[in-house]
């Protein structure tokens, strides 16, 4: 695809793509982003969290506080839960499916691509832009966030608004009090829309830059040039608002909370057992930014021989204090790094332009050599993903699942090619055959492993018993929260087979409670003391993969009751 690409940036329009570049990695984006949007069943935990506290608001009207059921859920700002709720009217409101709730993750990851595009063209050339838009649209981290309903995607689209402002600010722009009505402004604003996002995470980002490029060209004046006083101040009026709302709703709950709990206990004590040595985040990446890591090394000498100037000065301390920070932090997730991506993604498509200067060497021969063997592991195990896991957990593996292997093995191919030589033309085939595995895999063969999927299953069967128009719903050893996703926001999450028996109970004719056969004996004598009579409609097999626990679901009711099962 050489000549393609050479057609896509020979004719570039002032200072960015020409319009076929931005067509064709705006394709490619969301052919890697798109699959699996809507055919991905409910995601634990996190996912669903997120989803079901959006619905929740739509379903009480209350846009201020933010809740779980019946628990305050004081772990984020609220700008996420909005836009899920915006993106569900259209597919219904609070009866929306999950892939409405991923569509603004979905959108912003676009925008952050898009953005990307824009920064490496501006700062460098138009090849540079498309090259560092390519890599990060088929980054496997992003993959995985852009199809999943929480914060990190958005939070990444709207942090490159404020990155991209900090970077005219620094580089392009000379006045050294630059009007505040410009790039001051729509940096600080977008950094206030961060804090409604995902509290300080981005505005972190974005002011260690700021602060380690200062530091190096030694000029504080640069600490001035984004106008500081009144931009704390926009950012302020975003964000502030709604925090007062909430606190003053909650009596202060919300900053306790969030504060402590969300923020600073991260920094000291893993939390939720996310946890990781010194180093987590480094030996991540070659993971987390596959398959553009082949390429890393490239990128890293770019870095080096380029190190002198302004722009790439930038871009590193953009990168460096990230990694800093997030491998000091004792809470360690593999995509806390994604906010530096576009950056290390700009630095990549550097190499590539210097590919054939870098590989006399021999030493970076080895050094290249070793990461594209690297990557090439990670397609093929990647591809094989959907059928070791159906054969993991006795299932037939399913056409779908055969041709990610195939699938896998073309991205393979394709990066021994673009490792042999390094090229823009190469680097667009891999991306096409990393969005055909990506289609193949998150959207058809992952989805196609029924017992990853229970609590959707589960909601498939709810669908078919008749007699009540209300349930009441209980489940017992399997208190993942996609059941409230699945099985609707009333389903009590049990904490024993005791619990689950005395809510089947309180309702004798339309109870039905959903228990783990690990349970049942103990449910059974709950029941049996409350002078009830089991009932079974139903059983289903899953696997709950948060926990790693073989499932075998009884739907339960009471001899009497009106409930019956019609399969459909």
């Amino acid at each position: 695809m050489g000549g393609v690409f050479e057609g896509l940036t020979a004719t570039p329009a002032r200072g960015g793509l020409t319009p076929r570049a931005w067509i064709v990695l705006m394709l490619m984006a969301v052919a890697a982003l798109a699959p699996g949007l809507f055919s991905i069943p409910a995601m634990d935990r996190d996912e669903s969290r997120y989803a079901q506290a959006s619905r929740q608001m739509m379903e009480s009207g209350d846009y201020i506080n933010i809740r779980l059921q019946d628990v305050d859920r004081h772990k984020q700002p609220a700008a996420t839960y909005w836009l899920q709720a915006l993106a569900a009217q259209p597919f219904g409101g609070a009866d929306a499916p999950i892939g409405a709730h991923r569509l603004p993750g979905f959108i912003f990851a676009l925008f952050a691509i898009a953005a990307t595009a824009w920064l490496g063209a501006r700062m460098f050339t138009p090849a540079a832009g498309l090259i560092a838009g390519l890599v990060l649209a088929t980054t496997l981290v992003l993959a995985v966030e852009a199809r999943t309903a929480k914060t990190d995607a958005i939070l990444l689209g709207a942090g490159m608004i404020a990155q991209c402002a900090l970077m005219m600010l620094m580089i392009e722009v000379k006045a050294r009090r630059p009007a505040f009505i410009g790039w001051p402004a729509v940096m600080w604003a977008a950094l206030g829309a961060t804090l409604l996002i995902k509290g300080p995470i981005f505005f972190m980002v974005t002011a260690l830059t700021l602060i380690v490029f200062a530091v190096w060209k030694r000029d504080a004046g640069l600490l001035l040039k984004v106008r500081p006083l009144p931009g704390v101040l926009l950012a302020l009026a975003i964000f502030a608002p709604w925090f007062i709302a909430i606190n003053l709703e909650t009596n202060w709950d919300f900053a306790r909370t969030a504060i402590g709990y969300s923020m600073l206990d991260k920094v000291g004590e893993a939390q939720e057992a996310h946890s990781g040595p010194l180093g987590f985040h480094l030996v991540a990446t070659l993971f987390t930014l596959w398959p553009g890591v082949a390429l890393l090394p490239l990128g890293a000498l770019a870095a080096w021989r380029m190190r002198g100037e302004d722009r790439v000065k930038f871009l590193l301390a953009w990168i460096l204090p990230t990694y800093v920070v997030f491998e000091l932090v004792a809470t360690k997730l593999p995509h806390y790094t994604l906010p530096s991506y576009p950056a290390v993604a700009i630095l990549i498509a550097l190499g590539v332009a210097q590919a054939g200067e870098f590989l006399a060497s021999g030493r970076v021969k080895i050094v290249h050599g070793l990461f594209a063997v690297i990557a090439i592991a990670v397609a093929l195990l990647l591809g094989a993903i959907p059928v070791g896991g159906s054969l993991f957990l006795g299932e037939t593996p399913d056409l779908a699942a055969w041709l990610s292997i195939a699938f896998g093995v073309l991205v393979a191919a394709a990066l021994a090619a673009l490792a042999l030589k390094p090229s823009g033309g190469r680097l667009l085939g891999t991306s096409v055959a990393t969005a055909a595995l990506y289609t193949c895999v998150f959207g058809v063969a992952i989805p196609n492993v029924d017992r990853l999927w229970p609590s959707e299953r589960a909601s498939r069967l709810v669908d078919q018993i008749t007699g009540c128009e209300t349930l009441t719903l209980a489940t017992s050893g399997y208190e993942e929260p996609s059941n409230m996703v699945n099985l609707g926001t009333g389903v009590v999450l049990t904490d024993t087979p005791e619990e689950a028996a005395d809510v089947l109970l309180s309702d004798p004719r339309c109870g039905l409670a959903i228990v783990d056969a690990r349970g049942l004996v103990a449910f059974g004598a709950s029941v049996e003391a409350g002078g009830g009579e089991l009932r079974l409609l139903a059983t289903l097999e899953g696997h709950n993969a948060v926990k790693g626990d073989d499932l075998s679901l009884g739907f339960y009711t009471l001899e009497g009751s009106a409930l019956s099962l019609e399969p459909r």
